[in-house]
């Protein structure tokens, strides 16, 4: 089908034309009313000329307001402000018989006398302008402090105060001149210059090329300032000339198509500004100085009584202006502090960690970074409560500080880890303030009425590096954050370890890694070298002996390390946001397998891990809907599997993604039983319908009495709320006949087999070991369900 056409150029070529015809139009329009005000007796004809182009202004502006779905309001205001001072010169051309404007002192002075109520129509133009420039600056401006209102009104103080000392009295001493018209000739142009100096603030803080309606509406209030000045002026006979008259009327009018012009042009990008700086204080500065000025000037030459009362009343709002601006300078001192407070700990944050970095990597010194991590801090929460953890947090935090040089920064960086920013430090110097802060917050730590094991390592880094090269934030605090990796895996509770080569080498080595990782999942073809996610099954067998299901194990199979277990790259696939597509491919592939099997004749039940992301995520329940369906699969073919640690994280939203899976007819495991603190209360709210022991209470049954009566006490009440019980790590026949002696209903290990790929094990059912026989006829039992969580467990590469 062929592509239309369209003109060269499109719609935006199309605007443009337009918007340059309407300019030069005007500008025609604009021609003629000055050579029509100028000519003899041309000006009826300049006034019908001036009043339909005053007309075509305002319905632009109308227009321009209608066509914006939001901030149409300002535009409304500026349009009928721009429309009031235009009405006014109007009046004035149809009111004053003979309005001739080269003869513009005489007309103006006749018509300040015999019709005022014109020129008091276009002073009330002005606060409609000024409150529409006020909502254009709300708009465009983030946020503007409430002593920032008070600007406008010191400013208007002062200039009265000033029209009233001098102007007015200049004017007032014109012949044919009284004093209300002295007011209304001096009022305009003062306005006029507080409405220009207003746009032009909000042209600046938004950017002085970010709207292209800002500098219109600066150059329309300008326009307004030179025709009022130059026309009060010649009224007042400091200025002489036949063109004043018609300049002064046009300037109304060029203010009107420039607002119109303004209304009609697209709106620019927000400002980001916010009006929270000292920059507030310039208009109370300048108003006081002004002010104080000129009651010292009045002590010389006296001022009108009016004109001191202003000066006063300026003053006092200068004052009241300075006392708002303290309050707020003060409340954004507190809100910025609490920006870079840890409300847990009291501590410095995340932000001013990095706040800190950035300012000693810029200084050039030499910087160390020292990260701190608490061990099964999670556990802690799960067992005494998030409270207790929390007060926890707050005792770690109190006794590393107390142990620190007077220079160092300590923040916490969220969950259970902790940072250090040392100035000045080497790696030995760092290291050994690391050890310190380790060795004060490991052991027994009192918290309330309790007493908490804690276990802390650390990982240093500093800059310049190992390979004296400067470092920036990002790659400092990267390499602390794998030289306590390499702690939390190599070292024992209180290990510290410094990032150097071999941290440096393996950093290397996770990059390559992600990097890869990512290839792969993207498709990459193995042939050119890319490595592939591949999945393993671990046989579970029955107490009778048959095979019930499997447990998928996730690998990566790569051609130049070699088949990876989930310890190696799990940890890295959640770091960089990788493990929603892990679980996708582990789960599809899963539940392929688990049809071939159906199609085989041998029904086997799908077991497959989740992560923690995994099981808050959204798109879950669609995944698993989806995949169940391609596969023609019945979900009591799948079960999911969970950890107690994962359910600490967010129990909430566990037990309700729990529920839409039972809901489904899923199987549900609670994965490590008994490694974790969890709540009795997950074992009644969630839907599970099997419970795995870890393998360490698998390793000690046979040689701990304590072990054996918490393995039978544990398959009691599993089997009183409906579970089944599976236990892993079974690797001889004595285990295997104790647990089965317990009344455990289904075992899994080495003893059985270690993982397989599906054609390995598929050769091992049909020819499996005596302790294994496969169950012919459909999948027995409620316990048949799970979801994928590849996990990096020590168990998984052990005897699972």
């Amino acid at each position: 089908m062929p592509r239309p056409t369209t003109a060269p150029g499109g719609p935006r070529a199309g605007a443009r034309a337009r918007r340059r015809g309407a300019v030069v139009a005007a500008a025609a329009g604009l021609v003629a009313v000055a050579a029509l005000g100028a000519a003899p007796g041309g000006g009826a004809a300049a006034a019908v000329l001036y009043s339909a182009m005053a007309v075509a202004g305002v319905a632009l502006v109308l227009l321009g307001a209608a066509r914006r779905s939001t901030g149409g309001a300002p535009w409304l205001l500026l349009g009928a402000g721009a429309a009031a001072l235009v009405g006014g010169q109007l009046a004035l051309m149809w009111l004053v018989p003979d309005y001739d404007p080269v003869r513009s002192q005489e007309v103006w002075q006749r018509g300040l006398r015999e019709h005022p109520a014109a020129f008091a129509v276009g002073l009330v133009a002005y606060p409609v302008l000024y409150l529409g420039l006020m909502l254009l600056l709300r708009e465009r401006v983030a946020r503007v402090l409430p002593s920032a209102w008070l600007d406008g009104a010191v400013t208007a103080v002062l200039l009265a105060a000033v029209s009233t000392g001098f102007l007015v009295p200049a004017a007032a001493r014109e012949p044919g001149m009284d004093a209300v018209g002295a007011v209304l000739l001096s009022a305009r142009p003062l306005l006029d210059l507080l409405l220009a100096a207003f746009a032009v603030a909000v042209w600046s803080l938004s950017g002085w090329r970010a709207d292209r309606r800002l500098p219109l509406l600066a150059a329309a209030f300008t326009a307004l300032l030179a025709s009022d000045a130059a026309g009060a002026l010649q009224v007042a006979g400091l200025l002489a000339g036949g063109v004043v008259g018609p300049a002064v009327d046009l300037g109304r009018l060029v203010a009107l198509l420039l607002v119109a012009a303004a209304a009609t042009s697209p709106a620019g990008p927000p400002s980001s500004w916010r009006s929270e700086s000292f920059a507030v204080v310039v208009t109370p500065v300048l108003g006081l100085s002004v002010g104080v000025a000129l009651l010292v000037a009045d002590q010389l030459h006296p001022l009108p009584r009016p004109a001191v009362l202003l000066l006063l009343a300026a003053v006092a709002l200068v004052g009241v202006k300075l006392l708002l601006v303290i309050r707020e300078v003060v409340a954004l001192a507190g809100s910025h502090r609490l920006a870079m407070t840890d409300e847990v700990t009291g501590l410095g944050n995340r932000r001013s960690l990095e706040a800190g970095l950035r300012a000693g990597l810029e200084a050039g010194d030499r910087l160390a970074l020292v990260l701190l991590d608490l061990a099964r801090f999670a556990d802690v929460n799960g067992r005494f409560g998030t409270a207790t953890g929390d007060a926890l947090l707050h005792r770690v935090g109190a006794l590393v500080a107390g142990g620190l040089p007077a220079r160092a920064h300590l923040a916490r960086l969220g969950g259970d880890e902790f940072a250090v920013l040392l100035p000045g430090a080497g790696t030995a110097t760092a290291t050994a303030a690391a050890r310190a802060a380790v060795a004060r917050a490991t052991g027994a730590v009192v918290v309330g009425e309790r007493v908490v094991g804690v276990a802390v390592v650390a990982g240093v880094a500093t800059s310049p590096g190992v390979d004296g090269r400067a470092l920036g934030a990002d790659e400092l605090l990267r390499r602390a954050e794998a030289a306590l990796r390499s702690a939390k895996r190599d070292g024992g509770a209180d290990a510290v370890v410094a990032h150097d080569d071999a941290v440096d080498a393996e950093l290397r080595e996770r990059r390559a890694l992600v990097e890869d990782l990512r290839a792969g999942l993207a498709g990459g073809d193995p042939a050119a070298g890319v490595g592939r996610l591949v999945v393993h099954y671990q046989p579970q067998v029955a107490a009778r002996g048959e095979v019930a299901g499997v447990e998928a194990l996730v690998r990566w199979e790569d051609p130049r390390r070699g088949l990876l277990p989930p310890a190696v790259f799990l940890d890295l696939v959640e770091e960089h946001g990788l493990m929603a597509a892990v679980t996708t491919r582990v789960l599809q592939q899963a539940v392929e397998d688990a049809a071939r099997w159906r199609a085989q004749g041998r029904p086997l039940r799908v077991s497959v891990n989740l992560s923690t992301s995994c099981l808050v995520n959204p798109d879950l329940l669609p995944l698993v809907d989806e995949v169940l369906s391609a596969s023609r699969t019945a979900p009591s073919e799948l079960v999911l599997e969970v950890t107690e640690t994962m359910l600490m994280h967010d129990a909430e939203a566990a037990v309700r993604t729990a529920r839409c899976l039972a809901e489904r007819g899923l199987g549900l495991s609670i994965d490590d039983y008994g490694t974790g603190y969890a709540s009795m209360t997950y074992l009644t709210d969630l839907p599970a319908t099997e419970l795995k022991l870890d393998r360490s209470f698998t390793t000690r049954l046979l040689h701990d009495e304590r072990t054996a009566a918490v393995v039978r006490t544990t398959v009691d009440l599993a089997h009183r709320l409906g579970m089944s019980v599976v236990a892993e790590g079974v690797e001889d026949e004595r285990t295997l006949a104790a647990l089965r002696e317990l009344g455990v209903d289904e075992t899994q290990g080495y003893l059985h087999s270690r993982p397989l790929d599906r054609a390995a094990l598929e050769r091992w059912l049909d020819a499996p070991p005596p302790a294994a026989r496969t169950v012919p006829g459909p999948v027995a039992g409620p316990r048949s369900r799970p979801v994928p969580r590849p996990r990096g467990d020590a168990a998984q590469t052990s005897s699972r």
